[in-house]
């Protein structure tokens, strides 16, 4: 079915349901403003643009295809020349209202009845595709980590000499200087009795406590005629005893 036998099916259904003979003519203003108006067609047959309606109206009232008759005769003249030009005036629709149109009895025969369906747009492939779950990412494996113990060095047992005594000691060690007592008298240089507590030679009486200064009490030394801290002077012979 051309898109002017869809356009001339659908004319005469509209013009049916509104009790209109088929062998009736059909004013084109009528068509136009009420039965079959840019509004219906664009519904009825999927015309988007009103110049592609205007087109097929006045290509039906040109008498193409036989598929209607035009009163009065030069209507369908004017409209034939409008649509041979190169750029159609469509505006010539609008002079040609009073015209009317009778569908032939070969065209009514054979349209009336049919419902034209609007124009399906072509089918395109689907580009649809299901939704894809994303990949599971890959399983990391971890590699165990061992850890390396530090060398430990085998313990020496070897006996550790003591330190020199030449070793200097720290400096905030006291150095105690320790001389043990003369065996003997240091005056007579007899040999003191052992084992008992000596304080005076028993073979010439010499006091063997260590001796003092009788002023300031420092201890001295013996043969020093003087003290060093006081200058005192100290005895010859008898050296006080501390």
């Amino acid at each position: 079915m051309t898109d002017l036998e869809r356009l001339a099916a659908a004319l005469l259904a509209q013009w049916r349901t509104e009790g209109g003979p088929v062998d009736g003519p059909i004013a084109v203003g009528s068509i136009l403003d009420r039965t079959l108006p840019y509004r219906v067609a664009r519904r009825v047959l999927g015309i988007d643009v009103s110049e592609d309606y205007e087109a097929l109206v006045l290509r039906l009232i040109a008498e193409e295809e036989g598929l209607v008759t035009v009163e009065p005769a030069n209507a369908a003249e004017m409209a034939r020349g409008t649509m041979a030009a190169k750029l159609p005036d469509l505006d010539v629709l609008q002079l040609l209202r009073s015209a009317t149109l009778t569908f032939t009895p070969e065209a009514a025969s054979r349209l009336d009845g049919v419902l034209p369906l609007r124009p399906q747009p072509p089918t395109e492939p689907s580009t649809w595709a299901p939704p894809t779950s994303p990949a599971a990412p890959e399983p990391v494996v971890e590699t165990p980590v061992i850890p390396i113990r530090a060398a430990v060095a085998p313990a020496d047992h070897t006996a550790v000499a003591p330190s020199s005594p030449s070793t200097p000691a720290p400096d905030f060690v006291t150095q105690v200087r320790f001389d043990p007592p003369s065996a003997g008298c240091w005056s007579c240089e007899a040999a003191l009795p052992t084992g008992r507590t000596v304080k005076f030679c028993p073979f010439c009486g010499a006091d063997q406590r260590e001796p003092t200064c009788p002023a300031c009490h420092v201890a001295v030394e013996r043969g020093w005629r003087h003290c060093p801290d006081c200058g005192e002077k100290l005895p010859a012979s008898d050296v006080s005893a501390r």
